[in-house]
């Protein structure tokens, strides 16, 4: 009887793992197959921009949200940095309710600051100001810092939400100048461990 019993709870706790890991591992399918559909929706989308705009285009597709999905980079051969396939402004969009839609424009100052990704945010810098992004389904979360390295200039920090391609919930407050360099969002993402978002040649043919 004491055998039997044991056999039971053995089988018991067995299918409970069986389906704990169905479970677990069906979500994290559906996550994946998920993403596929978001990049092969982005491939396509870089595509029809570069035939309408007659442009040699670039892209890029990274995970710089709130965790959702990934996001879209656009970006001209104008912008492109060549020597480590970066880009110094490109345009910005996610996928909601089926479509791809733009967010805004990250745009550095030259080639001295390509776009980078640090975590779940989007970052370029400028010489005296620094921004990040954060993109959340059709919406972005812009914070900015600037004034630092500049004489008889306030330093501000300012965040904003980015809606439908219009500014709400602006924000700004003056800060000191340290902390405005304690802050700055590129040199921080840089100095810890950022990358230089890499950026490949839209193929009109290819499969990419």
């Amino acid at each position: 009887m004491f055998q039997k019993k044991a056999i039971a709870k053995g089988l018991t706790a067995l299918l409970l793992l069986s389906i704990t890991v169905s479970a677990f591992g069906g979500n994290s399918i559906a996550a994946a197959a998920g993403k596929e559909v978001y990049k092969s929706s982005y491939i396509k989308y870089a595509k029809q921009q570069q035939k309408k705009s007659r442009k040699t285009l670039y892209y890029a597709i990274i995970n710089a949200s709130d965790g959702k999905m990934p996001v879209l980079l656009v970006t001209t051969s104008d912008s492109y940095i060549k020597h480590d396939t970066g880009a110094v402004c490109a345009d910005v969009y996610s996928y909601s309710n089926g479509k791809v839609v733009q967010i805004t424009k990250m745009q550095s100052t030259g080639s001295g600051y390509p776009l980078l990704q640090k975590d779940k945010y989007i970052i370029s810098g400028w010489h005296h100001s620094s921004q990040r992004l954060m993109v959340s389904g059709a919406n972005g979360y812009m914070e900015t810092i600037d004034g630092f390295g500049m004489e008889n200039t306030k330093c501000h920090q300012k965040s904003w939400t980015i809606a439908n391609g219009k500014k709400k919930d602006f924000s700004s407050k003056i800060i000191s100048e340290k902390k405005a360099f304690s802050l700055d969002y590129y040199t921080n993402a840089y100095e810890k461990g950022g990358k230089i978002i890499k950026f490949k040649k839209v193929n009109a043919r290819a499969k990419q």
